[in-house]
């Protein structure tokens, strides 16, 4: 197995680390996923891979395959531990999108009928043009 890349700044490095103590609720060689010490509502977790890197778009295709192996079943076991109807999986990139730890992690966070949370966001609208602008940018963008 490879070196750990580890980050001794970050909070959640240090929380991988057993130096901060957190609720683990799962942990693999590669992942962890502990109860948020702010959440949301009452179950919100974190999964946060064990290895440094500062939001997705820097995360390895493997490390986040792995991460994504583990969502589905993470959010089975929260739903049912808190008798959730749903649940938000969100992962902010950058501070504009409201990531405010530069180590990558997802939010599971559980969500019954009149929780303080606020959904949906409003949305916009685009014309076909601009659809196959985006698209054609995107794509050159995915073969770069």
């Amino acid at each position: 197995m490879a070196e750990s890349i580890s980050d001794p700044a970050c909070i959640f490095c240090k929380i991988l680390a057993g130096s901060i103590p957190s609720t683990r609720v799962l942990e693999t060689d590669r992942a962890v996923a502990f109860l948020d010490a702010f959440p949301l509502n009452p179950g919100h977790t974190l999964l946060v891979p064990r290895d440094h890197h500062a939001n997705l778009a820097e995360l390895p295709d493997e490390l986040a395959a792995h991460c994504g192996e583990l969502l589905p079943r993470l959010c089975r076991a929260i739903k049912a531990a808190t008798n959730a109807e749903g649940a938000n999986v969100v992962v902010n990139l950058g501070r504009v999108a409201g990531q405010t730890v530069d180590h990558v992690h997802y939010h599971i966070i559980p969500r019954s009928p009149g929780d303080p949370i606020h959904w949906p966001w409003p949305q916009g609208r685009t014309t076909p043009e601009e659809a196959a602008r985006l698209a054609t940018a995107i794509r050159a963008e995915l073969a770069s």
